[in-house]
């Protein structure tokens, strides 16, 4: 008799942890949870906050193994080719938004819904039990992507109606201060506009009496080569000037005249490059000195546009820098505008697991764990029903109070390309015409060149 009880429990006991219960696993159950094998490739993503989420996701789903791997943004592309090259690809990558049509071949358009299975064991008094829950889950349409996301990510990331990612958060633009050297050079109150800005910049440079070296700058404005996303603000200099900066297509308008009136878009560039002109009182920054990134880290730069991931570097490399942070300066405060430049999380179409892959980036993006992900990385929302609960935070308040009003401008096939146009134009604008007294002319060849360049990568 005790021989029996012994074998019956240990029965008992064994086959609910494999989910068979009395009955055995049906088919479905079987194929529900199946083990995969996701490759995660990220780039600039919260590491640490992003593998949480998965693991949250993971405890429900035993069968799954997520391998989230970070990467340089300058090693994905060669790393990804040599992977598809050899069918060892990684199911999911971040792609900067930017890049989102060049990368388009290889990407798998979201489907309309996937399965999912969730596994849940509880213990018993003869010893566990594991049930499986399998359900269909529909995914974001084209529609609601419109909807629930702010309007940036959904001009990006519909192509033709077909939804090719979703963001975890949203970066824009602002503007970066050390109070410290504010204080010191008299500026009691930041800048509110860009007349202000002009103002404390002045104040705010330091030259070498005897060589004329820049000692202290300002800001970092008016060069391609050494500042940071310089390309988003002649980008929105443009645009707060009402002038177009690209068409509905994508290609480049900033060359055109204004109403057969050149004048607009000569402000516009000599206003970015004044602060690189040694003859203006602006001057401030030149092709010179170093990154602006470290420049300001290094208590040498007063004021510095950058992203809200920028500030936790900022904080991690200088400590005891006293730094604050302005949403984007304004033309209009009326119409603000301000630029998106942030990262969608996509799958590729060489995976074998893409149902798995997609169901992952909906857990991710698009719900409750999604502003897990933002509490615990200090990211701006992409999705308008986080927004309102992030601004009563101080330091993402600058960001996040223009998520609403940032757009992006480039749709074409290289990126790069297209920086390196612009930052030619920045350098050429700054020099001499090659015959004298034909600037203008020297000036409407420089844009025309840029988007010449710029057009030949849409």
């Amino acid at each position: 008799m005790n021989k029996r009880i012994v074998i019956l429990f240990s029965l008992v006991a064994v086959l609910p942890l494999v989910g068979l219960g009395c009955k055995g696993p049906s088919k479905e159950e079987v194929s529900a949870t199946k083990p995969v094998t996701l490759e995660y490739w990220t780039v600039f993503d919260d590491v640490d906050a992003l593998q949480a989420q998965i693991e949250k996701y993971k405890a429900d789903r035993p069968y799954l193994t997520i391998n989230l791997k970070q990467l340089t943004a300058a090693e994905l592309y060669p790393r990804l080719l040599e992977a598809l090259a050899s069918d060892h690809g990684p199911d999911i990558i971040s792609i900067r938004n930017r890049w989102l049509h060049f990368y388009q071949p290889k990407l798998a358009a979201m489907p309309p819904s996937v399965s999912d299975a969730i596994v849940r064991t509880e213990k018993t008094a003869l010893g566990t039990n594991t049930t499986v829950n399998t359900a269909i889950l529909n995914l974001p349409t084209a529609i609601q992507i419109d909807k629930e996301f702010v309007q940036a990510v959904k001009n990006d990331v519909v192509i033709d109606n077909k939804v090719y990612g979703m963001p975890l958060s949203l970066e824009n633009m602002a503007l970066f201060y050390n109070k410290d050297l504010l204080d010191k050079a008299g500026v009691a109150e930041p800048p509110k506009n860009w007349e202000d800005f002009q103002v404390a910049v002045k104040k705010l440079t330091k030259f070498d009496k005897k060589t004329g070296k820049i000692l202290q700058a300002g800001a970092a404005l008016g060069t391609g080569n050494n500042i940071p996303g310089f390309e988003d603000l002649i980008y929105t200099l443009f645009k707060q000037s009402n002038i177009p900066f690209v068409n509905k297509n994508g290609f480049a308008t900033f060359q055109n005249p204004v109403g057969n009136d050149p004048a607009p878009t000569i402000a516009v560039m000599n206003f970015y490059t004044d602060f690189a002109n040694p003859t203006r009182d602006t001057y401030t920054w030149n092709e010179d000195m170093g990154n602006a990134l470290d420049q300001f880290v290094n208590g040498s730069l007063a004021f510095f546009f950058g992203y809200s991931y920028h500030y936790p570097v900022i904080k991690a490399r200088a400590p005891q820098l006293n730094v604050a942070i302005l949403p984007m300066l304004q033309l209009n405060p009326e119409q603000p505008i301000n630029v998106a430049n942030y990262w969608v999380q996509t799958v590729l179409d060489k995976s074998k697991n893409k149902n798995e892959a997609w169901g992952l980036l909906n857990f991710l993006a698009h719900s409750k764990a999604t502003k897990d992900y933002l509490d615990q990385s200090g990211r701006p929302s992409a999705l308008r029903t986080y927004i309102a609960g992030q601004l009563d935070n101080t330091e993402l308040y600058p960001f996040v109070s223009q998520v609403l009003i940032s757009d992006s401008w480039y749709k074409g096939k290289d990126y790069d390309t297209t920086v390196k146009a612009l930052g030619d134009m920045a350098h050429e604008w700054l020099l001499p015409p090659p015959q004298e007294g034909r600037q203008l002319e020297w000036h409407q060849e420089v844009l025309n060149r840029a988007a010449a360049k710029f057009n030949q990568t849409q």
